[in-house]
């Protein structure tokens, strides 16, 4: 079956097809032969191609005989087609004429014979027109007497020739009322009137004004002057530049956008010329979300007073103090589909640890911060996070950050580099932030550097940080919902009547997890497990998975926490398939963050610095009066204590000392070398005579009353049994002469 065309498109005729002017130049059974018109190609388009684009209201078809009006029309206009491209008193006169030519039609089909003096003023058919034409339109106040002055809007009746001159030109152009215009845009010399080389003068002029260094005009046209090349055919002619007038009306008339792109650069010329963004980007709670930090203009401390206090670098905390002033960091998370914010944080540095604690706040509750910040409406139900949509900042395009979104189930959209289009709606929240509350605040710095020159922010910082975040909370929890908001797609609607519309419409957000806020957008340490489980930033947690895992043993875990819920963690071993769960065993802090659990452990010992000295002078006592008492200390200036150290090493060796007894033949009364002295070995060794032990005439050793019992010794040589005497009665004399 062979297709039939549609729609009549004749040759010559032109298609307005996605956005391009297309003149038909030849038609077969399937295709069109085109030509643009813009660019001068030649290319064929299906016919089915075209009737589809038109049955979609994509394609626009102009026969050839309206395309010639229309370009004729355009011609005598000027480049107009609708009355609406006029100014209104423009359309004020055209509406006029056209009651007039309407009434001169209505009357002649009623057979009166008009002619040009009959319609002028004294004309027998001039009343009659009046009347007939405030008919057509009576709030134009044609039959009223014309006033002096411009008070009113007025239109002066034209004579006859010039109401048939009307009539004539309607009908000629089927009867398009854009002709009734006066063409007075349209008089004059329409062209140029400089000379080739003055219009090069001025070129070069603007082009050397057109750079970034923004020089003044006015020495832009002293330098071009000086420089400009002329022949000498110019000279002879009597060249003269263009005055300076002529110059600064001519650099009026180039585009704002021209001027911002020549002087500040395409970055930012796209970011304060470029168009807006009008589509919806998000339909339910929770689909995407625009997150960011902004440097806040305004300075926090306790009073207007400058504090000096030497800090350790050792003791030194990151945390901000409360007599440190300083401008904070805010970081926001936003909803899309209802400007809910869904988390707020500030701190001295915008960096990946800031940005997990704003994601963990955007997945849980905000009642904490409502009832500590003393917030009266209900703050925003956290939810499950989908698409995340961030710039090139670092707080929020690092790997630690990246990889908690999307292990967290997240899909991570990075914006261009300086196209603020990309996330608009977070960055006219920092505005509106600024405008409403923090402009009114002591200690504001304002929008730029130097806006505020009569006024010292640091001087006038009577705020603390807590402060300032509690002002902050309670906007975001009890003003910033509940103001209608003209953003598109809001329909004038408050954020919290934007969420309960989008509840309803297309059903409930998808809930958080737990779970995975633990284990991608927590905190995570590496421990041994004891019998007691295992102690994350000295808080205890234990299961009894986690000891069938350990089985009496000390093994290395992962410990995933939470910060913001110590109730619960979860535990990762290598080669575990399971993940195990172990819950807080100190109740006492169940309540808490880590945060706040730390600042209770910490507040014990740093409350009373003083008390805390004493505490540890009395320990100290106690602990060496407890050491006297035992005597575990020994006095180290007494002379016998000098070599308590060598003494015990002495009788240690002692003690690991083997005993064995000396084997060998007597020699009667001698002993052996190294035995002289020795009171604990006994052997056949014989006392020598006391006149060979001492030849002086020393008083001989008594003699014991009993004789010694003999002890046996054995030998390879005598294996006999020999009386020996007992060695405690043997006494030596006393040593006169010591080699010490």
């Amino acid at each position: 079956m062979t297709s039939v065309q549609l729609y009549d498109i004749p040759k010559g005729s032109e298609l307005i097809l996605n956005g391009q002017s297309l003149t038909v130049s030849s038609v077969d059974e399937t295709d069109f032969s085109v030509e643009s018109l813009d660019t001068g190609d030649c290319f064929s388009i299906p016919i089915k191609h075209v009737e589809n684009e038109i049955q979609k209201r994509n394609c626009e078809v102009l026969p050839p005989l309206d395309a010639a009006q229309k370009r004729i029309l355009r011609e005598f206009t000027g480049g107009l087609e609708h009355v609406d491209q006029c100014k209104s008193e423009v359309r004020f006169d055209i509406l006029c004429k056209q009651a007039l030519v309407f009434a001169a039609n209505a009357l002649e089909a009623k057979g009166l014979k008009l002619t040009q003096r009959s319609m002028s003023n004294g004309g027998r058919h001039r009343r009659a027109l009046l009347e007939e034409a405030d008919k057509y339109a009576p709030d134009l106040g044609l039959l009223k007497k014309q006033k002096g002055g411009r008070t009113t809007k007025s239109f002066k009746l034209p004579q006859g020739r010039t109401i048939d001159a009307y009539r004539k030109r309607f009908n000629r152009f089927d009867c398009d009322m854009i002709v009734l215009m006066e063409r007075s845009h349209m008089k004059g010399c329409r062209g140029s009137r400089m000379a080739p080389w003055q219009e090069r003068f001025i070129a070069e002029v603007l082009k050397r004004w057109l750079v970034p260094t923004k020089p003044q005009l006015a020495n832009v046209i002293k330098i071009v002057r000086a420089n400009f090349p002329l022949s000498a055919q110019q000279i002879a002619a009597g060249f003269k530049y263009p005055s300076d007038t002529t110059i600064r009306a001519r650099a009026k008339k180039v585009s704002k956008t021209i001027v911002a792109m020549g002087q500040s650069g395409k970055r930012h010329t796209v970011n304060v010329k470029g168009a807006g963004s009008t589509d919806v980007r998000a339909l339910y709670f929770g689909e995407r979300y625009e997150w960011d930090q902004v440097y806040l203009s305004i300075f926090t401390g306790p009073d207007g007073e400058p504090h000096i206090r030497v800090l350790d670098p050792k003791e030194a905390t990151s945390e901000l103090d409360a007599n440190e002033h300083r401008r904070c960091w805010l970081h926001v998370i936003i909803d899309v589909a209802t400007r809910e914010v869904l988390g707020w944080v500030i701190s001295k540095t915008a960096d990946a640890d800031h940005s997990m604690a704003l994601l963990r706040m955007a997945t849980r509750s905000k009642h904490k911060e409502a009832k500590r910040y003393r917030c009266v409406s209900e703050p925003v139900p956290p939810v499950k996070l989908v698409m995340a949509v961030a710039d090139n900042g670092s707080a929020t395009r690092n790997g630690e950050v990246y990889a908690a979104q999307l292990g967290a189930g997240m899909t991570v959209m990075t914006g261009r580099a300086y196209r603020a289009t990309d996330k608009p709606y977070i960055e006219r929240l920092f505005g509106t932030l600024e405008g409403q509350v923090l402009n009114f605040l002591p200690g504001y710095a304002g929008r730029y550097p130097g806006h505020l020159t009569g006024y010292d922010a640091v001087a006038k910082a009577k705020l603390t940080h807590d402060d300032l975040y509690g002002i902050i909370t309670r906007y975001f929890i009890d003003e910033y919902p509940f103001r209608p908001h003209q953003g598109t797609g809001m329909y004038n609607a408050t954020p919290r009547q934007k969420l309960e519309n989008v509840l309803k419409e297309y059903g409930p957000a998808q809930a958080p997890s737990q779970r995975d806020r633990c284990l991608h957008l927590g905190e995570s340490s590496t421990v041994k497990v004891t019998s007691e489980g295992v102690k994350v930033f000295n808080i205890p947690f234990n299961s009894s998975a986690l000891q069938n895992y350990a089985e009496n043993s000390s093994k290395p875990v992962t410990v995933h926490l939470d910060p913001d819920d110590l109730r619960k963690v979860y535990v990762t071993a290598e080669g575990m398939p399971e993940i195990m769960e172990a819950r807080l065993t100190m109740t006492v802090l169940k309540d808490l963050t880590l945060e706040e659990a730390i600042e209770v452990m910490e507040r014990a010992s740093r409350d009373n610095p003083k008390l805390r000295a004493a505490h540890e002078r009395h320990l100290e006592e106690a602990k060496a009066r407890r050491a006297r008492e035992i005597d575990m200390h020994t006095d180290p200036r007494d002379p016998s204590n000098y070599t308590t150290i060598e003494h015990l090493r002495t009788r240690a060796e002692n003690v690991l000392t083997v005993e064995a007894l000396p084997t060998g033949s007597s020699f009667g009364f001698t002993t052996k070398p190294g035995d002289v002295g020795r009171r604990d070995r006994t052997g056949d060794a014989r006392p020598l005579p006391i006149s060979a032990a001492d030849p002086a005439g020393s008083p001989p050793p008594e003699e014991p009353s009993q004789p010694p019992e003999p002890v046996e010794t054995h030998s390879p040589d005598d294996t006999t049994k020999a009386p020996q005497r007992d060695r405690r009665s043997v006494t030596f004399p006393p040593i006169t002469k010591s080699k010490l």
